[in-house]
């Protein structure tokens, strides 16, 4: 038998934070890719401390629902779910640990389903550009740097007349990254897991947006849900999980 453990961050003053999780893991459910399919969280219950006494499974890969790497990735799941790296062998099990889903090579084809969702059968006029909006945070540039990835991949395949970056917490910041987009018509994206706080509050707020659409000053801005919450996410999970199993398991000494 083998599981699939997702793990998510989750709050415990925002609901809707674990949604995606639930959702996502539903999906893969149905697909019957996974005897067990398991979500855990580090702010809500069910704790990722102890999700591992939920599966019976001797086959096990955890999956992080987070975009970047980071000091939860890098330490908080692995030591409160007592990982030693990529693959472990604990009590007959072999668990094996996945890389943050941000960084995937498959993460650019969500980037591009959750543009096309937003502007459904609009044909654009002038130049395009797609801009990707992450946290960021001057503690840790990994969490710069996946969306900087994804920048890079969504450039090399010409769709856009530019991708730019921005971020909520460090340089560039993404009022000045859109105010100064050299096209008339700007898609800016949150690479954010779930909705909140400053996907619905301060983001729009600081754009100066009024919902999907915004006419502006020569430019129109479309605001895009997360992409974390578009459901060929379910898909990118699976497709992680999966290149982790393909890792070799360490020989017992």
């Amino acid at each position: 038998m083998k599981a699939l453990v997702i793990v998510g961050h989750g709050s415990h003053l925002n609901q809707d934070s674990s949604l995606p999780v639930y959702e996502h893991a539903e999906r893969i459910r149905r697909t019957g890719a996974f005897d067990e399919v398991v979500e855990c969280f580090w702010k809500e219950e069910p704790s990722m401390r102890h999700v591992l006494d939920l599966v019976e499974s001797e086959e096990v890969v955890v999956v992080p629902a987070f975009i970047s790497e980071g000091y939860f990735t890098q330490q908080v799941i692995p030591r409160e779910l007592g990982l030693d790296g990529p693959v472990t062998r604990r009590g007959g099990r072999v668990i094996r640990y996945a890389g943050p889903l941000g960084a995937f090579e498959g993460m650019p084809d969500v980037i591009l389903e959750r543009v096309r969702d937003l502007l459904g059968e609009r044909r654009l006029s002038g130049r395009t550009a797609l801009v990707l909006l992450g946290h960021g945070t001057d503690l840790n540039r990994n969490s710069a740097g996946v969306i900087y990835l994804n920048a890079r991949r969504l450039r090399e395949r010409g769709v856009f007349d530019a991708v730019e970056v921005g971020f909520l917490d460090q340089e560039p910041e993404i009022g000045r990254v859109v105010e100064e987009a050299a096209a008339e018509n700007v898609i800016v994206i949150p690479l954010f897991i779930a909705e909140g706080w400053h996907t619905r509050e301060t983001i729009p707020e600081d754009l100066g947006l009024e919902g999907e659409v915004t006419v502006r000053d020569g430019k129109t801005v479309f605001y895009g849900a997360p992409v974390g919450t578009h459901p060929s996410m379910a898909r990118l999970i699976a497709d992680r999980a999966r290149e982790a199993e393909e890792r070799e398991v360490p020989v017992a000494g």
